[in-house]
C-alpha cells in the first residue's frame, strides 16, 4: 500500500480502523452507557488503566454511585478490562508494536454489532520490517487471496468487492 497505509480509508469502512504513529502515546476512553457490563480485550498491547468513573447518571442503576478514581503513579497493566454498566474507563499505551491490532468486546454478539476497533499501528515501520514468507504468499495466490492492495485487495481507494457489512455467522 505504500504511503496510503497511513490513511485509515484504505482498510475499508467495516474495520473501523485508526492509524497510529510509531511510538505515539495513545489514550482511549471507553464509555458504557448500557445497563450491562462489557469486557474489552486488547490485542498486541497491555494497557495502563488510568482512570475509571461514572458515565452519566450512574445512580439510576439501583446501586451505590461509583466513585471516580484516578490511578496512582504506577497504573496497573492489563490486556483485558471490564467496563461496568454506566461507567467509563480511560486506558493508555505506547504504540511500540507495529502491526494491525484488534480491540473488541468479548461478547461475540456485541463484537459483531460493531463494538470493536482496529488499530493499524505504524504501518510505515511495518512495511519496512515485515518479511512475509514466500510460502505464505504462494498459499494466498493459490486460494485467490490478494497479496497486496487495500482492504479489498485493490489499488488505492477502490474498495469494490468488499462486502457491505460484517455479519455474525448463522
Amino acid at each position: 500500500m505504500g504511503g496510503l497505509a497511513a490513511n485509515s480509508s484504505v482498510y475499508g469502512p467495516q474495520t473501523n480502523a485508526y492509524v497510529l504513529k510509531h511510538l505515539e502515546v495513545v489514550e482511549i476512553v471507553i464509555n458504557n452507557p448500557a445497563i450491562e457490563d462489557h469486557t474489552f480485550h486488547f490485542h498486541g498491547h497491555n494497557v495502563q488503566v488510568i482512570e475509571t468513573g461514572p458515565y452519566g447518571n450512574s445512580s439510576t442503576i439501583g446501586r451505590e454511585p461509583v466513585a471516580h478514581k484516578v490511578s496512582g503513579p504506577w497504573p496497573m497493566w492489563r490486556d483485558t478490562v471490564q467496563v461496568r454498566a454506566f461507567e467509563f474507563i480511560r486506558v493508555r499505551f505506547r504504540a511500540d508494536n507495529p502491526g494491525v491490532w484488534f480491540l473488541h468486546c468479548h461478547l461475540a454478539v456485541h463484537m459483531y454489532n460493531g463494538l470493536a476497533v482496529v488499530f493499524a499501528e505504524a504501518p510505515d515501520v511495518l512495511q519496512q520490517r515485515q518479511i512475509v514468507p514466500k510460502e505464505m504468499v504462494e498459499m494466498c495466490k493459490r486460494q485467490g487471496i490478494p497479496t497486496q492492495g487495500n482492504g479489498a485487495g485493490n489499488l488505492g481507494f477502490d474498495l469494490s468487492g468488499l462486502p457491505p457489512a460484517v455479519y455474525p455467522p448463522s
